[in-house]
């Protein structure tokens, strides 16, 4: 009896957990989808990398040819469309990718060399002997030449070149790949509304291409990479024209400067650093003990006459 009246008296809460579950549940759900979203983006980023730094490889040593450069990228894009351990298995994944990638979904910008850099040093004597139509930039001997060797008087002050570069920075291949990841690697739902608030948010985006993936329900992500030349460099209709000289011809890194100080600075004839520097106090570095006078660090010691005194 008591407990029919207690139960009377307390507020009837049926139906309260249920309808926090509706309140929250899909908030969760979309959280945790879009968590994934954002992994299968950085996964796709990450293969993207791999493969724009295997199609400037392949352009590296095949004179930026674009044709090159897409085989290096499409070799590198094998994994992200399957892999495989065995020929069968990447045969496949590679059927995968070339039915995708001939419907238009990269776009490939060789930003460096420019067709700047082709106004400042192309070489004519060069062309002829590779026998290409062409423009070509001579890729051997750069520590010693600032122009083409048949071109002596070409502009190669950065300050005031068309292309703001030295011969050496136009030798350097710098490739911009973009991409769009497939609705089918897109977590449903997610991808959509992922697409549709790029749409939304960068609606004046200047660039067509990226704005026509997303209008297919592609994710664009960007890729870069330089890598220097391993030879001469011909014109191509995918490189960019970019005029004007950059940073007033003083090119600054974009990344974060040594942790341990600054780097030894070598001359161009010892980019790789293999000449000894002098140790502290001259001598030979042995660690000999210094002379009785203090004067220098020596493996001999002589006195002020030059006869050869031993060392304490």
């Amino acid at each position: 009896m008591r407990r029919r009246l207690l139960a009377g008296r307390l507020p009837r809460r049926r139906g309260a957990s249920l309808v926090e579950f509706v309140v929250v549940a899909p908030t969760v759900l979309m959280l945790g989808l879009a968590t994934l979203q954002a992994g299968l983006v950085y996964h796709a980023k990450s293969n993207l990398n791999y493969a724009t730094f295997e199609a400037a490889r392949a352009g590296a040593v095949d004179h930026a040819r674009l044709d090159a450069i897409f085989t290096g990228l499409r070799r590198g894009l094998v994994a992200y469309y399957g892999g495989g351990t065995t020929p069968t298995e990447l045969a496949q994944s590679y059927v995968r990718l070339v039915a995708d990638l001939a419907t238009s979904p990269v776009r490939i910008e060789i930003l460096s060399p420019s067709k700047e850099s082709f106004d400042d040093y192309a070489s004519p004597a060069l062309a002829a002997k590779l026998k290409v139509k062409g423009r070509v930039i001579p890729n051997a001997n750069l520590a010693f030449l600032q122009c083409p060797m048949d071109v002596p008087g070409c502009n190669h002050d950065p300050k005031t070149n068309r292309s703001g570069q030295s011969l050496q920075d136009a030798n350097l291949l710098k490739l911009r790949v973009t991409y769009g990841i497939p609705p089918e690697k897109q977590v449903p739902l997610v991808g959509r509304f992922y697409t549709w608030a790029l749409s939304v948010l960068d609606a004046d985006d200047p660039d067509t291409f990226r704005k026509a993936l997303i209008a297919r329900g592609r994710i664009p992500i960007v890729a870069h990479t330089v890598i220097r030349m391993q030879s001469e460099a011909i014109e191509n209709d995918a490189m960019a024209s970019i005029p004007g000289p950059g940073n007033d011809g003083k090119p600054k890194d974009p990344g974060p400067g040594p942790g341990g100080g600054e780097l030894p600075k070598c001359p161009v004839t010892d980019p790789a650093c293999t000449s000894a520097p002098e140790p502290p106090g001259g001598g030979n570095g042995n660690n000999d003990a210094p002379c009785p006078d203090g004067s220098n660090i020596c493996p001999v010691c002589t006195d002020e006459n030059g006869k050869v005194i031993k060392k304490p």
